[in-house]
């Protein structure tokens, strides 16, 4: 066959290590005897009673006869029966679950309607795998005994048509950290090890592409350090991660017992800390992506946390997933199977938060998540730096930001559902030359070395980042025409870490006075503008935005709930989800320059200056911490020296650097500390953050958050000239494609995903 023939040469250039098929008897996919006993103690509570309740309705009525979303109903109560049968070994439970088993080999839309069979997996390029495929193999191997023969080969036959059929047309079938290929991947782990010693003579190929392929090249390089799941953060954002994320910890748990070599336990603890980091104050949850939730956070999910409480995690994470899905009362009565997995083992412990850092970086998606403490009445602050990923779901969105004070969401970002727009979240953007029309000013889809340059929090709960995004106007092949581009952000927060100040500091150099500096911070509040300083109250929090430099602010607002209206202009597109105000600003070229100030606190405060001298420039806040953010007017500098007012926290950008650290000196000069630092010492340079007292005595403020170093560093703000204008005609939401079905391929495309399911 062809498709067979498809499967050995994309075997000719993986690994040959595959272990022998487990061609042992059945149960072979997770029913142990301890699983077993486990769940026969459980049946009067959690998720086997619920799903022992679920089984025996679809035993007793026909309300769940109809397939709903693609077998998604289905799936469901399958799923409910085979967790009912191996906890009280009721045959009427097996019986119920063959039902619905033949039902997804068979039927499309209502059982016995013979309308679904090999073609059914592929709907929506290959969408439905996910809820035909896996289930469908646990059946298979569970309720072996009391499945007819016929209708065991049966599944066999539709199964090698299903995977075939994926592996050839799928969608994202090669590609980690994409919810298509974690359901793929679910289904072809469980297929090719239920199968196994009974698909003919395809079987061994498939159970080889599985073992070496998948998860020997794919999934390999997915789970190693720098792959694309690198820090536990899903990377088409967490509409998408909870079902995906399961699906790749009971994919990897039954390929470990079937001799594959997988690890993947440290990637599911950084799934665990990124949940715990990932959660505001109010237990909301960062989306990172595409979400259609009218909320500016989404709620959490029980499946993420089940994904490493059942999966191969660490004996603690496991445990602390338990502790947080009791303490949140989480449960998924869609999939019944992983909560119900999730609840063996280890009694559930509380994660030990307060003897952890108050930040985190996700490396893989280059969001960093910030905090002031471990309460409801933190600061939360969360940013994203990164290049372009090969995945879906994320809007050119370098610089962003959103902010919390305690449980009022104080900056948000309302981005909607497929935004190809900087300018419906919080990110800074530039215009580029080369862009196509249709992508200005937003950033662009090709940037390669977009990075934090350095990250960090201090002991006293500064939080300090740099984001380089200049090769966000990358175009294709051609080199980005924007030859600087930086965001810079200051966390101060107050001593008991309740209230805090954020400076953001855009700097860029355009190489033209009519390629402007857009900037834009987004809220909830109704904002209203004095001066340079636009204020609103968000809950019980004082909200004040202040333009420091930069030019005269103006507010705005959008009516619009999604950028598909005008599909010429995506790149101008401000809609929003949900309604917000925002505060914005444009900076002409060709060296646009903006500080902006955002206070947080439960009272007014005091608004912020400039500060200026010879060879530096900066801003100075009285609260709700009193400190300077300083940097040199030249880069490269070998020395600075600037003044400070006494009893202030300094944060010193791009000052002298010899080997990473300077030697900061002061001296009381009235009212104010003369401040010199020079090259070496014992003090961070980039950024050298410490305070001056009184007396104007120097103490460091140490990191705890060890800087995020880019792949590449770059002097800031250069003096090289524009680079390279190009333009035409290869463009597309992704760095493939063309302009000419720009409407058609890639908005078409993002409609077709677009879904209600929790994972599309």
């Amino acid at each position: 066959m062809r498709r067979i023939a498809i499967l050995i040469l994309a075997l000719t250039g993986g690994a040959v290590a595959a272990p022998a098929p487990p061609t042992g008897p059945h149960p072979r996919l997770l029913l142990t005897p301890e699983l077993r006993s486990a769940w026969r103690a459980s049946t009067d509570r959690g998720p086997v009673k619920a799903a022992i309740g679920l089984c025996q309705h679809a035993r007793d009525t026909a309300e769940h006869d109809r397939a709903v979303y693609m077998g998604s109903e289905w799936s469901k109560v399958l799923q409910a029966c085979l967790v009912a049968w191996a906890a009280t070994d009721d045959a009427s439970y097996a019986k119920t679950g063959v039902r619905f088993f033949t039902a997804l080999l068979d039927d499309l839309d209502r059982i016995g309607d013979g309308l679904g069979g090999d073609p059914a997996a592929l709907r929506d390029s290959g969408y439905a795998i996910r809820n035909l495929g896996p289930y469908t193999a646990l059946a298979y191997d569970w309720f072996h005994a009391v499945i007819p023969p016929a209708t065991r080969e049966r599944a066999v036959m539709r199964w090698a048509a299903w995977l075939d059929g994926y592996a050839e047309k799928g969608y994202r079938a090669r590609v980690p950290g994409t919810n298509y290929q974690a359901g793929y991947l679910l289904a072809a782990t469980a297929i090719a090890i239920a199968q196994a010693g009974e698909a003919g003579d395809g079987g061994p190929t498939r159970w080889a592409f599985v073992a070496d392929e998948l998860w020997g090249n794919d999934m390999a390089a997915a789970l190693a350090p720098g792959g694309i799941l690198d820090g536990g953060d899903w990377p088409e954002g967490w509409q998408y991660g909870p079902l995906a994320v399961a699906s790749y910890a009971l994919a990897a748990r039954m390929a470990k017992a079937a001799g594959i070599t997988v690890d993947a336990g440290p990637w599911l603890e950084s799934v665990l800390r990124r949940h715990v980091y990932g959660s505001s104050p109010s237990d909301g949850t960062y989306a990172g992506g595409d979400t259609e939730a009218e909320t500016p956070t989404l709620e959490p999910a029980g499946l993420t946390l089940s994904a490493v409480a059942l999966g191969d995690a660490p004996r603690d994470a496991r445990a602390w997933a338990k502790g947080e899905l009791a303490r949140l009362q989480l449960a998924d009565a869609d999939f019944l199977l992983f909560s119900a997995l999730a609840t063996v083992g280890d009694a559930p412990a509380l994660a030990p938060r307060a003897s952890w850092p108050t930040a985190y970086v996700a490396p893989a998606t280059g969001t960093l998540y910030a905090r002031t403490r471990w309460d409801n009445q933190a600061m939360w602050f969360v940013a994203e730096c990164q290049h372009t990923l090969e995945v879906d779901h994320r809007s050119p969105n370098a610089g962003t930001f959103v902010l919390s004070r305690g449980v009022d969401d104080v900056i948000v970002d309302p981005t909607p559902y497929g935004s190809r727009s900087s300018l419906t979240g919080n990110a800074p953007t530039v215009e580029s030359a080369q862009l196509p029309p249709a992508y200005l000013p937003s950033q662009g889809y090709w940037g390669k070395t977009t990075a934090w340059e350095w990250t960090a929090q201090t002991r006293s709960g500064v939080v300090a980042a740099r984001c380089n995004y200049a090769d966000q106007y990358r175009f294709q092949e051609h080199a980005s025409d924007v030859p600087a581009a930086l965001r810079d952000f200051v966390l101060v927060p107050s001593a008991d870490g309740t209230a805090a100040t954020l400076v953001v500091i855009d700097r860029a150099t355009t190489g033209a006075a009519d390629r402007s500096l857009h900037v834009r911070f987004r809220t909830t509040g109704a904002l209203a503008l004095v001066d340079h300083t636009a204020t609103a109250l968000v809950g019980r929090t004082q909200l004040a935005i202040t333009t420091v430099s930069g030019g005269t602010p103006v507010l705005g607002a959008s009516s619009d709930t999604d950028c598909f209206k005008d599909e010429s202009k995506q790149g101008r597109c401000d809609a929003g989800r949900f309604a917000v105000r925002d505060l914005r600003l444009e900076v002409p070229g060709p060296e646009p320059r903006a500080v902006h100030a955002i206070g947080a606190a439960g009272r007014q405060l005091t608004a912020p200056a400039l500060l200026g001298g010879d060879g530096y420039q900066g801003i100075a806040i009285s609260g709700p911490r009193a400190g300077v953010v300083v940097w040199p007017t030249t880069p490269g500098v070998a020395a600075l020296a600037y003044r400070a007012p006494i009893g202030t926290v300094n944060i010193v950008l791009d000052g002298p650097d010899a080997g990473g650290t300077v030697t900061v000196s002061a001296a009381r000069a009235g009212n104010e500390c003369a401040i010199m630092l020079s090259p070496g010492g014992t003090v961070p340079a980039r950024p050298a953050i410490f305070t001056v007292d009184a007396e104007c005595r120097v103490t460091a403020d140490p990191p705890t958050l060890a800087a995020v170093s880019a792949a590449r560093t770059q002097a800031p703000l250069p003096t090289r000239a524009g680079g390279r204008r190009g333009g035409c005609c290869q463009t597309a939401g992704s760095p493939t494609g063309s302009l000419a079905p720009l409407g058609v391929v890639v908005l078409g495309a993002l409609r077709r995903r677009r879904r209600a399911t929790p994972s599309a």
